[in-house]
């Protein structure tokens, strides 16, 4: 330092700002008499004083006291007492502290900006302090520590939620469970997580998985799948599977959620085994643990059943998996591979006076194929790739049981509609797409000795009520292609005046817009989900119980 006195002042200069470049930080030098020898160019934008206060000769007690006037305290801790002290008194505490030998602090002047300073006394007298923004560092340690504290607090909820979930990354890798999912598989975290569900699940399961897994990672579309999976403890459970992708594209993540809806299926005082045996007749089973079994006869209600279904894929794996999910279900199968078999299987079966009840057609094939279909007059339904499995039964039983005409709308003007005969085996018409309160409402109104259809959109829910008359409707207000709304008003439009059916809007929460909405769609009163047998035998005692000869409209309050 002491070549510093006789250096050439502009090589000194020259010497220093490269240091201070070099260091991508603020440098000022000052001498044994705290006299300003050099201040970097950088600085000046830290301290906010004016530059006759940063040349050399200045004296350091007046380049502090200017600093405190423009509310920069380098070394003032803004959370500390010192901030509080007196302009004379805080010059002074900084002054003696440019006399230690050395000290290094992190300085947060203002609420978004941290200054790291360092400041040492050398032998000779001259003293040096350094001074560096650190504050993206800063903010993105500080964002680090927000993201682990986020991350820890969706641990612990996911871990205490009670439905057991999984994350696969894009190799079918699991990257997270939750304590539920691992008390479900009997497994601890470590036997999961980097592992594949080839490494814990029988070949069959998943063989039959791995489409529809990567038909929601491709697609993005969420699927939900009624499975009835068998323990490691031997114990079943009924479940609804849900499945969708988080994330961004390369990297998205397969999220699974098991929801056990065993209780529901059973049913609140039913006969336990009756009400699995329902259960079987409506979903297919599926075993985690071993080859699947065999799946219980299915009831003569079924609409696949006997069915005569065509599967048409070019893919041979979704082929067997179809011909075997269907075949179980007592359905009638065969398959083409491509647009000529297709068409030849359709010409011959049209020479022979075959009934083919419904073609399921892959979504990778050729969409003429589903012309092809309507030119033999044969329902023809298209099926993503994934959904050639455990849920490919209940899409045709769907299907099957749609009428064949359009869906009515409300009348133009002086336009009129033949009166539909009244069909005296249906009470309630429920207007529900949720398959989980599907099975809510099914459970509760055979329960209650009620007989029902249902409905899984708006424009359904008015095809079955002028095919069915039903004496009362349940309409979800969410419901697909028309709203519980909608199809309401659609309904007031096309009934008779004389004998208007009672319409219970269904809503998710209780919101005094959502009940004007209902009333003036012509919804006779509300209920709340979640559904209780209580609030629905409370409506059907309300609306049912008079004979059909005294139902008059001005009898139906309105809430």
């Amino acid at each position: 330092m002491n070549d510093l006195d006789t250096a050439d002042p502009n090589i000194q200069t020259a010497i220093l700002e490269a240091l201070a470049e070099g260091m991508s930080a603020a440098v000022l030098l000052y001498d044994r008499n705290d006299l300003v020898v050099f201040a970097s160019q950088q600085l000046a934008n830290i301290v906010r004083v004016q530059p006759r206060l940063l040349l050399p000769g200045t004296r350091i007690r007046d380049l502090l006291a200017a600093m405190y006037d423009a509310g920069i305290r380098l070394v003032a801790d803004t959370h500390n007492y010192r901030r509080a002290l007196s302009r004379e008194d805080w010059v002074a505490e900084q002054i003696a502290g440019l006399w230690k030998e050395r000290s290094e602090s992190l300085e947060r002047p203002s609420p978004d900006r941290w200054l790291s300073v360092v400041k040492r006394r050398l032998p000779s007298g001259y003293g040096i302090c350094v001074v560096k923004d650190v504050s993206e560092q800063k903010k993105r340690e500080e964002q680090w520590r927000l993201d682990t504290e986020r991350v820890q607090v969706t641990e612990e909820v996911l871990d205490n939620l009670p439905f057991p979930i999984s994350v696969k990354d894009r190799n079918s890798t699991f990257v997270a469970v939750n304590k539920a999912n691992c008390d479900f598989l009997d497994l601890p975290a470590d036997a999961i997580l980097g592992h594949k569900g080839t490494d814990i699940n029988n070949k069959a399961f998943e063989d039959r998985l791995v489409p529809i897994n990567q038909h929601v990672y491709e697609t993005g579309e969420p699927i939900q799948l009624p499975e009835r999976i068998t323990r490691p403890d031997g114990s079943t459970v009924m479940t609804i599977v849900h499945k969708y992708r988080i994330g961004k594209p390369g990297r998205y993540y397969l999220v699974t959620v098991k929801q056990d809806v065993s209780s529901i299926a059973a049913g609140a005082g039913a006969d336990p085994s009756l009400q699995a045996t329902e259960w079987a007749s409506n979903f297919v089973p599926i075993d985690m643990t071993r080859d699947p079994a065999p799946a219980l006869p299915i009831g003569s209600g079924s609409a696949v059943m006997g069915a005569k279904i065509l599967v048409v894929s070019r893919f041979a794996d979704t082929v067997a998996e179809a011909i075997d999910v269907l075949s179980r279900q007592g359905a009638d199968v065969s398959a083409a591979a491509d647009a000529d078999e297709f068409t030849l299987f359709l010409q011959l079966a049209a020479e022979a006076d075959v009934r083919i009840d419904l073609v399921a057609i892959d979504a990778r094939m050729p969409a003429e194929l589903m012309q092809v279909a309507e030119a033999y007059g044969v329902p023809a339904l298209r099926v993503e790739g994934g959904a050639f499995g455990a849920s490919l039964p209940i899409m045709i039983a769907a299907e099957l049981r749609k009428p064949l005409e359009d869906v009515v709308l409300p009348p133009a003007d002086g336009q009129t509609f033949p009166k539909v005969p009244k069909d005296e085996s249906v009470d309630v018409l429920v207007a529900e797409d949720n398959e989980v309160n599907q099975i809510v409402f099914s459970q509760i109104i055979e329960g209650l000795g009620y007989r029902y259809v249902l409905a899984v959109d708006g424009e359904e829910a008015v095809r079955l009520w002028r095919e069915h008359s039903p004496r009362l409707v349940l309409m979800d207000v969410t419901l697909p292609k028309l709203t519980g709304f909608e199809a309401s008003a659609a309904i007031r439009a096309l009934e008779d005046a004389d004998q208007p059916v009672p319409i219970i809007g269904v809503l998710p929460q209780a919101f005094d817009r959502d009940r004007e909405a209902c009333i003036e769609a012509g919804m006779n009163d509300v209920i709340l989900k979640p559904i209780s047998p209580e609030a629905l035998d409370a409506v059907f005692q309300r609306f049912l119980a008079i004979a059909d000869d005294e139902i008059e409209a001005e009898a139906w309050p309105v809430s």
